[in-house]
């Protein structure tokens, strides 16, 4: 809601790179968490990857979990087909950036969360959590 409040339509023009920038920018209030934009992995890059800052939050229960975001943008003018098809590669992309080796390593004491979202210009379309 925040996203549709604050962008206008030149904010459009750049599409998801604008949506992420702007997660990126909310999520950053939050310093719990180390935040890694654009981390590659299993041969792709994953949009933004939260890792838990344990080194300025000892305390394990504050911090243990982190996720994986996969954020897509459509278009006013994309169909509904488009949009289906963009939702599942989204949950597939999260299945094989699960699986990478990096990824397994440094979330080994936390709860993996693979999350989803997806807006169309401004407005957010739908989100979920994917199970691994």
């Amino acid at each position: 809601r925040k996203y549709n409040e604050v962008s206008s339509v030149r904010n459009g023009m750049e599409g998801e790179r604008n949506l992420q920038g702007f997660v990126m920018c909310m999520l950053s209030l939050c310093s719990y968490y180390l935040m890694l934009p654009e981390v590659e992995m299993a041969h792709g890059y994953c949009d933004i990857f939260l890792l838990p800052d344990k080194v300025h939050f000892k305390d394990k229960n504050k911090v243990n979990h982190s996720y994986i975001l996969e954020l897509k943008y459509l278009k006013a003018t994309n169909t509904d087909a488009t949009a289906d098809s963009q939702w599942t590669e989204a949950q597939e992309q999260l299945h094989r950036y699960s699986q990478d080796r990096v990824v397994r390593q440094s979330t080994t004491d936390t709860e993996l969360h693979l999350i989803r979202m997806q807006m169309r210009t401004t407005e957010l379309v739908r989100i979920e959590e994917v199970k691994g």
